[in-house]
């Protein structure tokens, strides 16, 4: 095949590839069981026990940092609310009569991309491994009020450090709620019907410039890998670099070429680790005898 006819090849499966990317799911087993003197009462319930339970495994498997029983139990509780906006589809793998009802097997299609931006959202992605230090004060709070941010801040990975820069104040106003927020970034202000919504919105404007400032402070990078003997070997690392969790924010690739070598696939990162970018690389690359080189 000539040259120039592998350039369109690759160039369309360059674009298949973002097209593809562009909401990736995983498809991933989970398991409930149903019945009398069980939590799920009913086959529903028993289906939508799963859903949560595939989308809090994925959950963990992007974060893939270990979490205490306390914090891993306000994770679930959040992402129950959002399996509908993350589960793009299932198929039922069967269902097993155990001792006291009936176990569901369901393989589910989540979108992980999605459930990565929540993640983000609420922190996790980013204080899986070191919270966020803050002040806090707390006024006019009821006990319920009290408890339920302690319970937020452990979803969030923030905790109450004396002196730390990041300075969070909360107060009734109104029957309703307001906020602010003060740190390095910047400061900003909210108001809501509730503390939750309060502290939902001042803490995504702060991982939101969080996310910003690391991508603006030298933390994007290009990736370029020689050597590729078939598109598909493309496709498929292509696919495994959107798995690499704690070395990547994200990645996208722009371009396949053909080169004497072989095929040259070039990819833009946003990186998280560069350290374990490295040795992720190494590991995949090395035993296919592929070249790579990253420039910042």
């Amino acid at each position: 095949m000539r040259a120039s006819s592998w350039r369109v090849l690759c160039g369309l499966v360059a674009m298949v590839l973002v097209l593809c990317h562009a909401a990736t799911g995983h498809a991933r087993r989970a398991e409930a069981v149903w019945g009398e003197g069980q939590v799920s009462k009913t086959r529903a319930q028993a289906q939508g026990e799963a859903f949560t339970n595939a989308v809090t495994d994925e959950a963990l498997d992007i974060l893939r940092a270990p979490l205490s029983e306390a914090r891993r139990a306000a994770l679930r509780e959040y992402l129950a609310t959002i399996t509908g906006e993350v589960v793009r589809g299932y198929s039922e793998a069967g269902m097993t009569q155990v001792q006291g009802g009936t176990r569901l097997a369901v393989d589910v299609d989540v979108n992980r991309d999605m459930l990565k931006e929540r993640l983000r959202q609420v922190g996790a992605y980013y204080t899986a491994e070191e919270p966020v230090a803050m002040v806090l004060q707390l006024s006019g709070a009821t006990p319920e009020v009290a408890e339920r941010v302690t319970r937020l801040q452990l979803l969030y990975g923030v905790e109450q450090r004396a002196g730390a820069s990041v300075r969070l104040a909360l107060r009734p106003q109104n029957k309703a709620w307001y906020g602010t927020l003060d740190s390095p970034e910047g400061s900003t202000s909210a108001d809501g019907a509730s503390v939750d919504d309060v502290w939902r919105t001042l803490w995504a404007w702060y991982f939101s410039h969080r996310q910003v400032a690391g991508a603006a402070s030298g933390q994007q990078a290009v990736l370029r890998v020689s050597g590729w003997l078939t598109a598909d070997s493309v496709e498929a690392f292509d696919r495994a670099l959107h798995d690499w969790d704690r070395a990547l924010q994200s990645a996208q690739l722009q371009e396949v070429t053909m080169r004497p070598g072989g095929l040259v696939a070039t990819w833009k990162l946003v990186l998280v680790n560069r350290v374990e970018l490295d040795r992720r690389l190494d590991e995949y690359l090395a035993p296919r005898k592929l070249t790579r080189e990253v420039s910042q």
